[in-house]
C-alpha cells in the first residue's frame, strides 16, 4: 500500500514536470503581449521583462535534468523574442523596409535566449541564487538596449 502511495506521488510530480514543459513555451509566446501593458506605465523593459523570465526559470527548476532545463530556457527564450517582433510588427507601417524586423528578430533571440540561461545558471550552485541570475540578466539587458538601440 505505501509503494503504491509513493508510486501516486511520484507519477503526479512527473505529471507536473511534463506540464511544464509542455505550458512553459506556450506561456513565453503570449508573455510579451501580457507585458506589454506593464511596460506602458512602468517603462523599464529590461527589469519587467528579466522579472518575467525569471518566473518562467522558477517554473522550470523542478525538472531535474539540467541539460533539459537549460533547452527549455533557450525555447523560452526565443519564443519570448519572436513573439515580441510580431508586438513590434504592429509598428510596421512607420518602417520602410522588414530588414530592421528580421535585425531585430536576429539580436533578440540571442538576447533573451541568453539572459534566460544566465538567470539559470547560478540555480544549478543554488536555488536561491535566482535573484542573482536575474539581476546579471536585467544587466545584460540594459546593456543591450543602451548599445544597439
Amino acid at each position: 500500500m505505501m509503494k503504491t502511495m509513493e508510486r501516486k506521488r511520484a507519477n503526479k510530480i512527473d505529471d507536473n514536470k511534463i506540464l511544464i514543459i509542455i505550458l512553459s513555451p506556450l506561456m513565453a509566446l503570449m508573455a510579451p503581449f501580457l507585458v506589454w501593458p506593464i511596460e506602458y506605465f512602468f517603462p523599464y523593459p529590461y527589469l519587467v521583462e528579466e522579472l518575467i523570465k525569471g518566473i518562467f526559470v522558477y517554473f522550470i527548476l523542478p525538472i531535474p535534468d539540467k541539460f533539459r532545463r537549460i533547452k527549455l530556457a533557450v525555447t523560452i527564450g526565443v519564443l519570448f523574442s519572436i513573439s515580441e517582433t510580431i508586438l513590434y510588427l504592429f509598428n510596421f507601417f512607420m518602417l520602410k523596409s522588414l530588414s530592421p524586423i528580421f535585425l531585430r528578430l536576429i539580436l533578440t533571440a540571442f538576447l533573451h535566449a541568453l539572459t534566460m540561461v544566465i538567470i539559470l545558471l547560478p540555480t544549478f550552485i543554488n536555488k536561491k541564487l535566482l535573484p542573482l541570475g536575474i539581476i546579471l540578466g536585467v544587466i545584460i539587458h540594459y546593456s543591450y538596449n543602451l548599445f544597439v538601440h
